[in-house]
């Protein structure tokens, strides 16, 4: 370790956990102080609690009254929740990394028929949608109950972006079918809006600076209204975990099982303070680091983009390739004090992955960027 960053805590780069808000630690000891934890999941005081995280995400993220959020443990748990409870037939699914893969392969493990259409990794989608590859995106919904999309892929550094999105959930529902959004490393700084999409879902350890173990789906009442048709045509919509059951705890600010209350209890308080900040703001500095990480790698020895500039270049989940492969890069940065993540899937060895969520902030991008010009 250099003599600049002997003894100080490693700066985080890593695209999931990745950093904790600083509010994580305060909270979190008076959580263990107050008697909090030791609450039941039932109480007045954690309900209050559940509605705390709800108001603080309809006003970060402006939802809709008439949305519901939905409480579960993972992004991967929201992905079966998802399937399980509104596609009895097919699902219809655009594949730009490993994450849309793996929505892919839940609901074909649920033994739902799957269609998709796939863009190489580091690509993304046709600006237009008269240019989708075949069988067109009319083509892809048809017959389709649910169309899935990954808005920030985390695994490539590929976006849709947010008009993008809406586009695609105008069309979805032309055809009847839902759009579901991966946001796990879009929100809460991307601006897809949630009254344009079905169900919009996310995981807190990656946009929110949390500790893993809290998945969060925001839905509309035709999302809800559609697992409740199912259910009582006699659909399989999931056991004591369903859609239906969530969404009727939801309306008593309660959770179905005994949850993550911790993590409820830190989601409030990061996204309460992300609201008093703004969403624009988070955009505009999210946007201003990516911009200035693009311009200082220019020209770096052995680092390439692997996604080109453009509107499909994720502004959170930055990627580089490196020459001759990464480890060592990442190693020597780790020695600076500067960890970043590893390439995902057929990127791993290849790529380094760099966080640049909320909770990353100038400062910290600016030690990396002296770092990197300092070991590449």
């Amino acid at each position: 370790m250099t003599s600049s960053t002997a003894g100080s805590a490693p700066l985080v780069f890593l695209p999931g956990p990745t950093a904790l808000h600083p509010l994580v630690a305060t909270e979190t000891r008076a959580a263990l102080t107050d008697g909090f934890l030791s609450e039941s999941h039932r109480s007045p005081r954690f309900r209050a609690s559940v509605a705390a995280m709800e108001e603080a995400l309809r006003s970060l993220l402006r939802i809709p009254e008439d949305h519901r959020i939905l409480i579960v443990g993972s992004a991967t748990e929201a992905m079966e929740r998802i399937i399980q409870g509104t596609v009895t037939g097919r699902s219809a699914h655009l594949l730009n990394g490993a994450f849309a893969w793996r929505m892919r392969d839940v609901s074909g493990n649920l033994g739902r028929e799957v269609v998709e259409v796939t863009v190489p990794d580091g690509r993304g989608f046709p600006s237009t949608l008269d240019a989708f590859p075949p069988p067109g995106i009319d083509g892809l919904l048809d017959g389709a109950e649910v169309l899935a999309m990954t808005q920030n892929e985390t695994s490539t550094g590929v976006r849709i972006p947010p008009d993008q999105v809406h586009t695609l959930a105008d069309r979805a529902r032309k055809h009847g079918a839902l759009s579901v959004v991966d946001l796990v490393t879009g929100w809460p700084s991307e601006e897809v809006d949630p009254a344009r999409v079905d169900c919009g879902f996310f995981s807190v350890q990656k946009g929110f600076g949390l500790p893993a173990g809290l998945g969060i789906l925001v839905v509309s009442p035709a999302f809800v209204e559609r697992a409740r048709e199912l259910q009582a045509q006699g659909h399989v919509t999931g056991g004591y975990m369903g859609i239906p059951a969530l969404a009727q705890a939801a309306d008593r600010h309660e959770t179905r099982a005994t949850p993550n209350m911790l993590g409820i209890r830190l989601l409030a308080a990061v996204a309460a303070d992300y609201a008093r900040e703004g969403r624009e703001a988070l955009d505009r500095a999210v946007t201003r680091r990516a911009e200035t990480f693009w311009t200082d790698v220019e020209g770096l020895p052995g680092l390439t983009p692997f996604v080109e500039a453009g509107p499909s270049r994720s502004r959170t989940i930055l990627v580089l390739e490196v020459a001759g492969g990464s480890g060592p890069l990442r190693d020597r940065l780790a020695r600076r004090g500067l960890l970043v993540g590893d390439g995902y899937g057929p990127g791993k060895g290849r790529h380094l992955r760099v966080a640049n969520f909320p909770v990353q902030t100038d400062a910290m991008m600016e030690r990396l960027l002296e770092g990197l010009a300092a070991e590449a």
